[in-house]
Parts: C-alpha cells; structure tokens; sequence
C-alpha cells in the first residue's frame, strides 16, 4: 500500500508541474492547467488515504500487541 501512496503521490507532483505550466504544451489552443490541478488534486487524495490507511493498520496491530502483553501479564 506504502508503494501506492508513493506513486499517488508522484501523480500529484506531475501533476503540479503541469497545472504550473512548466511540464507541457497547449494542445489545439487549450491549456492543461486545469488538468494537472485535477491530477494535483486526485493524486495528493489518493496519497493521504494510503498513508492514513496504513497508520491506521499499524495502529490496530500495535494495540493488538499491548493488549496480548497485558493479558499474558495477569496472574491467576
């Protein structure tokens, strides 16, 4: 997933390049600014929800660890 987030987030870099005019050129008199912003955008969400994603995961499966560690530590 982490693989994901770094390509997602690739786009959104490319996609700032385009929407600033530096990568790419006017095809038949139209610009691709608004296309880069909307490749922009989609990348940066696309890459927060993989990040967020995999925090989450990491998260549960720390706490899923804490808990097992208390429990092996009750005596009966």
């Amino acid at each position: 997933m982490l693989s994901f987030a770094l390509l997602f987030a690739g786009l959104a870099i490319f996609g700032a390049c385009v929407g600033f005019g530096t990568i790419g050129q006017p095809m038949y008199g139209q610009a691709l600014n608004s296309y880069g912003w909307a490749l922009c955008i989609n990348g940066t969400a696309l890459t927060a929800y993989f990040v967020l994603t995999r925090s989450r995961r990491a998260l549960r499966a720390r706490r899923n660890r804490e808990s097992e560690l208390h429990a092996s530590d009750v005596v009966v």
